[in-house]
């Protein structure tokens, strides 16, 4: 009896699943096209073409990719994890070869895993790169990176997340490494990687993409990937995954300003340069304009904090003209309870030089100050309801001005706005041009006096930038004009001349750590002559012979000391006057006119300088 039933439920078992065949054939049947139409197929397949889930949907077919999935028989994902310990394993013991070949491997089982390519992408263009000497090399891989980031795009077609880090590595890598000196002059060259951009979907070739000397620039290519994707999020619907949206619409922007100061390291100037920072503030403004998502909930415009401030502002008048005379009251009320020290603190906090300053002011400006509602609690019986409703309408305006300015010093909003207006000056392009000049007749070798004059011109340039704009003084794209102070202090040395006290960038030096330390050598050296002058209205006369001479040729009985019997510097040659309508190098002493008057210089065409024969790595930093 016992065999019997177990052999009549083994019949049931089988019976029961030739019977669930049917239903789990309905549901998982594919949509076929045929010539009388096309058929939805079973409830998955319309599942997964509502939703944009089939592989078709999502991008290409591979075949091998499909075969690869269906031989693992549902144990893709353990052979994935497998094949990413051997990736591991060769990038430890530097088998290039085997590490490119299991990668390859690795997309074709999990081509639409994101992650995938965001990592192996930057272990190539990143990781892998770092291991070779020659910089040619080093291209190579930072080329092999994008390339699998664009091989990503065609498995998964309009991806934002995807094509944000083609842009983030095309401008980043290649524009900020410490050979993007080269990086940048091969990827202008590299026809075969433009032709994989166009394979990609974008084109070179565009006006948008050409940089001044009329080849492809990387952060302008880098731009069009960014606009790319910003279209894909548009466009096609899909969410920007593993992106904040402020970082994600940033991009486009910051390539165009990234691409106007490349421009200006290559010797491009005036016009040209103008426009291109025209055109980034455009961009700026625009972004500041686009509504951001927040992490509280509600959408913000960085351009709305001014606005947000006045709106405040006003309201707070309101009240104190419904409460007159009440806040201040109030305020001395709690002055008075404060002790000695703590009253000379208030008001200081924006003074504080270290964070211990800044919070104990901040301690003392906060017994001090006076809420609405306590404003409301003395004010007269009819006016409380209204300063209440301003209350509540304040505490709105404040959160909104709370996050706006939280996420606008993520992003430097304020710094990169007042870069793009600065920039735009005719000052600011003096200043960068002679500069420029300078740079290059010191590394020359030759017509120091005349690169010290260049240098003088484009020094006293930037401290008028920086009186009209001093929030540029702070950052750290500043640093570069430290490097530059340095080199002026080092042709200094080589004249046998000591550093300036009238230096006109000594407030500047100390808003940088490298400054400060420039500027105690300075100190070192010269003495009591590197002393900043005193201000301008005095009459005194400078007490030491070198500040009075400080922008005169020295002579040579002036370098010579009574302990320094060494012969004068050897007479210098006059600078060649090239006859390139290059603004780096055409007339020698009109930019410093055109600087201080403000006036526009002429233009005339705009045509790349010579760089200095030899080349040296490591001039940028990687970011």
């Amino acid at each position: 009896m016992s065999r019997n039933a177990s052999f009549v439920r083994k019949v049931m078992y089988i019976a029961a699943i030739a019977l669930l065949l049917i239903p789990l054939s309905a549901l998982s049947q594919p949509s076929t096209v045929s010539r009388s139409g096309t058929a939805p197929g079973g409830k998955l397949a319309q599942l997964r073409t509502e939703y944009n889930l089939s592989q078709a949907e999502l991008g290409e077919i591979d075949p091998a990719s499909e075969t690869m999935k269906l031989a693992t028989l549902g144990l893709r994902g353990v052979a994935a994890n497998i094949l990413w310990s051997y990736a591991n394993h060769y990038k430890k013991y530097e088998d290039w070869d085997n590490l490119e070949a299991t990668v390859q491997q690795i997309i074709r089982l999990q081509p639409n895993f994101l992650q995938v390519w965001d990592f192996q992408a930057h272990n190539l263009s990143y990781n892998v790169s770092v291991e070779f000497d020659d910089y040619n090399f080093r291209y190579e891989w930072v080329k092999k990176g994008i390339d699998f980031l664009m091989l990503g795009t065609q498995y998964n077609r309009e991806e934002p997340g995807l094509l944000y880090s083609i842009g983030w590595f095309t401008g980043q890598k290649i524009g900020r490494a410490d050979e993007s000196k080269q990086f940048r002059r091969l990827f202008r060259d590299d026809k075969d990687f433009h032709a994989s951009f166009r394979k990609s979907g974008v084109e070179v070739d565009q006006e948008e993409a050409i940089g001044p000397d009329g080849k492809p620039d990387n952060w302008l290519v880098a731009r069009l990937w960014y606009l790319k994707g910003i279209d894909s999020v548009a466009y096609s619907g899909k969410p920007i995954r593993g992106k904040s949206p402020l970082l994600f619409y940033s991009g486009a922007p910051m390539s165009q300003i990234n691409g106007s100061a490349a421009m200006q390291k290559d010797g491009f100037f005036r016009q040209r340069a103008q426009l291109s920072w025209q055109k980034a503030a455009d961009e700026w403004t625009r972004y500041g304009n686009r509504e951001i998502p927040t992490s509280a909930g509600f959408n913000i415009r960085l351009n709305d904090l001014e606005a947000l401030r006045q709106k405040i502002a006003d309201m707070d008048k309101q009240i104190d003209e419904l409460a007159p005379g009440i806040r201040e009251k109030i305020r001395e009320e709690k002055m008075a309870q404060l002790s000695d020290e703590e009253r000379e603190l208030v008001g200081t906090s924006a003074k504080a030089e270290t964070a211990d300053q800044y919070q104990q002011a901040a301690a003392a400006e906060a017994k001090v100050a006076v809420t609405n509602a306590e404003v409301a609690a003395r004010a007269e019986p009819n006016a409380r309801p209204k300063i209440r409703e301003l209350n509540e309408r304040m505490g709105t305006e404040r959160e909104l001005a709370r996050f706006t300015e939280m996420y606008r010093n993520i992003v430097n909003f304020e710094y990169w706005r007042t870069r793009c207006a600065a920039e735009r000056t005719n000052v600011a392009q003096g200043a960068h041009a002679d500069l420029y000049r300078a740079e290059q007749l010191k590394q020359s070798g030759e017509y120091f006096t005349e690169a010290r004059e260049k240098y003088a011109a484009a020094f006293d340039a930037w401290a008028k930038i920086f009186a009209e704009y001093p929030a540029l003084m702070d950052n750290a794209e500043s640093r570069d004009l430290v490097t530059s102070i340095e080199n002026y202090n080092e042709l200094l040395g080589q004249l046998e001349i000591d550093f300036p006290a009238d230096f006109p960038l000594y407030d500047f030096l100390d808003h940088h750590d490298e400054g400060k330390q420039l500027k105690e050598k300075i100190r070192l050296v010269t003495g009591p002559a590197a002393t900043p002058p005193k201000d301008e209205t005095e009459d005194t006369p400078p007490t030491t012979p070198d500040a009075e001479r400080s922008d005169d040729k020295p002579s040579s009985e002036d370098a010579k000391t009574d302990s320094d019997p060494s012969p004068p510097p050897a007479e210098e040659k006059s600078p060649p006057r090239e006859g390139s309508s290059d603004e780096a190098t055409q007339s020698e002493s009109k930019v410093e006119a055109a600087s201080e008057s403000g006036s526009s210089a002429d233009e005339g065409k705009s045509s790349k300088t010579d760089e200095p024969a030899a080349e040296a790595d490591g001039k940028n930093g990687d970011n």
